[in-house]
Parts: C-alpha cells; structure tokens; sequence
C-alpha cells in the first residue's frame, strides 16, 4: 500500500490525534461514561483532520470544526477516479459511490460531533458542561447526550466509530 511522507506539522497533528484515539480506546473498553468518550472523540476527529489539512504545508483554519470538511476532502469529485476509489477501499468501500453515500448519511452525526466542543456548544450539552450554565440539571456523568446515543446504538454511528479508527490507524496511506 502507497505511504504518503507527512510533513512535519502533520506528523505533530497526527500524533496528538493517536494519542487521543488512544486514550479513547482506554475509555471505551473500560466503559468510561459517555461524557468521557465523546470529549476525546471530539478532539481527535478535530485533529485528525487539521494534520490531513497541513499535507498543503500551510496551516488550516483555527477551528474546533474540520471533520466534515475532511471527509469532503477525501470523496472530492476533483480527484481522478482512481484516487478516489483508492481512498474509498482504505475506509472499506468496495466503491467511492458507496463512500459518498455514507458521508452523506453520516454528515448530521459528525456535525453534533464537532457541536461538542465547548467553544461551540453555546449554551448546548457539551460532554464538560451538559446544562445552561445558569440552570445546571445534570452532571455530565449522567447527561444522556444524544449523539453518544447515535453512535453506539446506529448502524452508521458504529460504522462512524470505525472510519474514524482507520483515519487514525491508516493516516500515512491517505494523508
């Protein structure tokens, strides 16, 4: 399979992202509260995709959202056919179609994902404050967060688990 060289800020970006799919693997196998997960789920699709937007060699934008434009990025209708059906069989799709399919699917999910973060949230459930700041009603502990509901008990938030995995184990292959 083709590795890609990263360059020097993708392979810092990469390796915070790893970490955090680490700790994440840590969290789920030990059935950390959702909070937890989800927290560290956040972040490493947060830089995952910011080292894949550094193989330019300029920095992408200051955000805590890039997920979905990351997955935008690899089903680009502008790369030739062949890279596409490439990147496609790295994520497990026998075809790009396939591939577009479910990014279309999974789109809503990623962006409640990235709504996690706390400088997004707003006054919304974040897996570190779940509760209107003046009103607090539950503990993040046992907050029942919606998208933590969708990816464990989906079809397509599993298989969003599991993008999510290859992104960071097969990094080098698509980056």
């Amino acid at each position: 399979m083709a590795k890609n060289k990263m360059n020097r800020s993708q392979e810092l970006w990469w390796q915070q992202a790893n970490s955090d799919f680490s700790i994440w693997s840590l969290l789920n196998a030990n059935d950390a509260g959702p909070c937890h997960q989800l927290h560290y789920l956040q972040m490493l699709t947060e830089k995952i995709s910011k080292a894949y937007f550094w193989r330019t060699g300029k920095p992408p934008r200051k955000s805590h959202v890039g997920f979905v434009d990351f997955l935008r990025s690899l089903g680009s209708r502008s790369l030739k056919k062949s890279e596409r059906n490439r990147i496609a069989a790295i994520f497990g799709f026998k075809q790009h179609e396939h591939f577009e399919s479910w990014m279309h699917n999974v789109t809503p999910l990623i962006h409640e994902l990235e709504r996690l973060a706390p400088a997004l949230a707003g006054d919304g459930p974040n897996p570190e404050y779940p509760w209107p700041y003046l009103a607090p009603q539950h503990s993040p502990t046992t907050y029942p967060f919606h998208a933590w509901t969708a990816l464990t008990s989906s079809t397509q938030g599993r298989s969003l688990i599991k993008f999510v995995e290859t992104a960071v184990k097969r990094f080098a292959e698509y980056g």
